[in-house]
């Protein structure tokens, strides 16, 4: 049976949302990186026998079986291998509803801002209305996490994976923390998890991004 394989980019906090659950949970994979300055429609075959989207990441399990979508991942991985994912029904539900959450909150915000600061710049509208978003949805992570350990209880689960990710770059974004001084805990207390690594020396080398790239 052949060995998971995660299709990856250095740079995608979504990329680093997957390989870290992966970590924590003990699962052996094979990362490929994905040069995302090239256009999807010339993409490697392989990755785009598997890339429903065209987008990073794509897990794909020991069977073969082709996931896209970060949270779809996590989700997939958590039931597949029976980690990080809540011990009861209603925390399982909860898992669910940070994991809808964040697709449509944190994704929304800090990694396009950053993403702005660091490649390709955006106009000044768009960067505002982001930090705009980015500033709401701390807001609420750190209300959640004043009487929480972790997102769905006192055990790391893939909702903490999912909202975690891109919060590890945040200084690319120009967003200074301390502002949200839960969240802040809640992030040290992932890091001092064991297997935890930091972005960079997580995913391997990948094509860097180049200044004007649209991913």
């Amino acid at each position: 049976m052949a060995a998971p394989i995660l299709y990856i980019n250095r740079e995608s906090g979504h990329s680093y949302k997957v390989a870290l659950a992966l970590r924590l949970m003990g699962i052996g994979y094979e990362q490929r990186p994905v040069d995302l300055n090239v256009p999807r429609a010339e993409r490697s075959a392989d990755f785009r026998a598997v890339a429903l989207f065209g987008e990073v990441p794509v897990f794909v399990d020991e069977d073969g079986l082709a996931v896209c979508q970060s949270n779809a991942i996590l989700d997939f991985i958590a039931r597949r291998y029976g980690k990080l994912d809540g011990r009861t029904p209603a925390q399982r539900t909860r898992v669910r509803e940070w994991l809808a959450w964040e697709a449509n909150r944190i994704a929304m915000s800090l990694p396009h801002l950053r993403f702005s600061k660091r490649f390709t710049r955006a106009d000044a509208a768009l960067e505002a209305w982001w930090t705009q978003r980015m500033h709401a949805d701390f807001d609420r992570l750190d209300e959640a996490l004043l009487g929480s350990v972790f997102l769905a209880g006192d055990a790391p689960t893939i909702a903490d994976m999912s909202c975690c990710g891109y919060l590890f770059w945040a200084d690319q974004a120009e967003v200074d923390l301390a502002r949200w001084p839960a969240v802040l805990a809640w992030l040290e207390r992932i890091r001092s998890l064991p297997g935890w690594r930091a972005p960079y020396d997580l995913l391997i080398t990948s094509p860097p991004i180049a200044a004007g790239t649209r991913t």
